[in-house]
């Protein structure tokens, strides 16, 4: 599987279609960027010989998702940068033959780097732009959801990922139980916020509370359940908010 050129030439064969499309929040993608590479932290794992395409296939569609976002907002060269070094950090890994899988964690740090880079660019270009009075509307609280659910699936593989010297310094952790009591607290305000979309949110609810007990247990091994339960449940609540966002005719 190899698209990587592909999705460079992205930008120049949609600019037409997506001139009118709404960009998306600073929450959406920054979620997205988390979701790329907690992916790509679970296929590239040297421990693994045979890794879960599906996974791979992830990495993909959230890096055309990035760039479909940029391009929506412009192609600002303060995101413009930091997403090129993504796509290039991830070219180098994809295009790596299996034997040379001790090189993967050196090129992961480095788009790790590359995604936190992206998004505090994205904290500068679009806040200015979001700040709006309180209290946040609902949109924004799914928004914050999303981006939560992200950060703490995008933690775990972190922390799972087999380092050579231990999880890299420049990643700081999260508390999986503080941010638990967010995550619930905040599902109860939507459910009272959102009544006509309880079915939605019990379903997104469900898929976190799925995989809870792996997240909180300090010895769980990374897996895929993970990434598929709370990925599927960030995509859900972006998706969710986008429809919030949509004018009422």
């Amino acid at each position: 599987m190899r698209r990587v050129i592909r999705l460079f030439l992205l930008p120049l064969l949609c600019a037409p279609l997506l001139a009118a499309a709404q960009p998306q929040p600073l929450s959406e993608l920054s979620a997205r960027g988390q979701l790329l590479c907690a992916s790509a932290l679970l296929y590239f794992n040297p421990a693994e010989r045979a890794p879960d395409p599906r996974s791979l296939t992830a990495v993909y569609h959230h890096l055309h998702s990035l760039q479909i976002q940029v391009l929506q907002l412009g192609q600002p060269p303060a995101l413009v940068e930091p997403l090129t070094a993504m796509q290039r950090s991830f070219a180098r890994l994809d295009a790596l033959p299996r034997q040379q899988r001790q090189a993967y964690p050196q090129l992961l740090e480095q788009l790790l780097g590359q995604q936190l880079a992206l998004q505090q660019a994205a904290t500068q270009v679009l806040t200015p732009a979001e700040v709006v009075a309180e209290p946040a509307t609902s949109a924004q609280l799914l928004g914050q959801q999303s981006l939560d659910l992200a950060s703490l699936l995008l933690d775990y593989q972190i922390g799972h990922y087999p380092w050579p010297s231990g999880v890299p310094a420049a990643f700081a952790r999260v508390s999986p139980q503080a941010l638990d009591q967010m995550l619930e607290a905040r599902f109860a305000q939507l459910r009272l916020l959102l009544p006509e979309h309880a079915e939605t949110l019990a379903k997104i609810r469900s898929s976190y509370l799925f995989v809870r007990p792996l997240l909180q247990e300090p010895g769980a091994r990374g897996q895929g359940g993970a990434e598929f339960y709370l990925s599927r449940a960030v995509l859900d609540l972006d998706e969710l908010a986008a429809s919030l966002r949509q004018p009422r005719p």
